[in-house]
């Protein structure tokens, strides 16, 4: 089985994302790999001294986990630049998940954003942030349109939340020409967003089975509106463990999380939140 990767700094605000990453880990019966890197300019025998203590910090972070969970994880320490790393490690394992806590927002690199930017727009794998603390997942919101990333990001949390609670929301906004033809034909239009969203989560709830994962309890949301407050609103009303969206959107949702949302998400989030390719 493809394994989960979690990335630490070996601050104390990321023990949040080892944690989660060794909960999710046993929960889906999964290998868990925690890396860390290291700075590749240190002199060589500087950097074998740095090394061998992060790996020290590993393991006293993995004890801190609860009930065990982080025994058997394979320890990983590099040196390079910190995304770099990151996305390499997570296409050369083929990763099923990446695990990053809030933490990483503070290592800028010039002109690209944040570590945990940066990797959220190119990982090979979902990319999950962890600002909260290892409750179990029992139920998560999903920002819903027809793209192929949104339903990465289904899948990805349907095996997150383990046959818990999933709320699609879809932002429905009918264009110029069915606003100024009237209420009527504006209910219309949202009518078949709704009856073609449902086909689509029946054609998904299928293919969960197919491979294997616990299909969740779907409640499915369409509504008008800016993206953004009825997002934060949802949130608001439901608590979900996380929100998951897609990083590519025909509907124009994700365009709006990855651009200015997305990076205030990041660097405070509401809750932890799941990107997908």
């Amino acid at each position: 089985m493809s394994p989960i990767i979690v990335a630490t700094d070996l601050s104390p605000e990321s023990d949040l994302a080892v944690s989660r990453a060794c909960a999710l880990a046993r929960g889906l019966n999964a290998p868990l790999i925690v890396m860390h890197t290291v700075d590749d300019q240190l002199p060589l025998l500087a950097r074998d001294a740095v090394c061998e203590e992060a790996k020290q910090l590993m393991q006293d972070q993995l004890g801190r986990c609860p009930q065990g969970t982080g025994s058997g994880a394979a320890l990983i320490v590099e040196p390079g630049r910190v995304a770099e790393s990151i996305l390499r490690k997570v296409s050369e394992e083929n990763a099923q998940l990446l695990v990053m806590g809030k933490h990483h927002q503070r290592s800028p690199e010039l002109f690209v954003g944040t570590t945990l930017e940066r990797v959220s727009r190119l990982s090979s794998a979902p990319v999950l942030m962890v600002a909260t603390d290892g409750r179990k997942y029992a139920s998560a919101l999903l920002a819903l349109d027809f793209s192929t990333c949104a339903s990465e990001a289904l899948r990805c949390a349907a095996r997150l939340v383990a046959g818990g609670k999933l709320t699609a929301l879809h932002l429905c906004n009918p264009p110029l020409g069915k606003r100024m033809a009237g209420h009527a034909a504006q209910q219309a239009y949202i009518d078949e967003q709704r009856e073609m969203l449902e086909y689509l989560l029946k054609d998904e709830l299928e293919t969960l089975e197919l491979i294997g994962t616990t299909a969740p309890q779907i409640d499915l949301l369409v509504a008008t509106g800016e993206v953004r407050e009825q997002l934060e609103q949802a949130i608001t009303r439901l608590a979900p463990g996380f929100v998951a969206l897609g990083s590519h959107s025909r509907s124009g949702i994700s365009e709006a999380l990855l651009g200015s949302l997305a990076q205030a998400w990041l660097r405070d989030p509401p809750c932890d939140v799941l990107i997908a390719r």
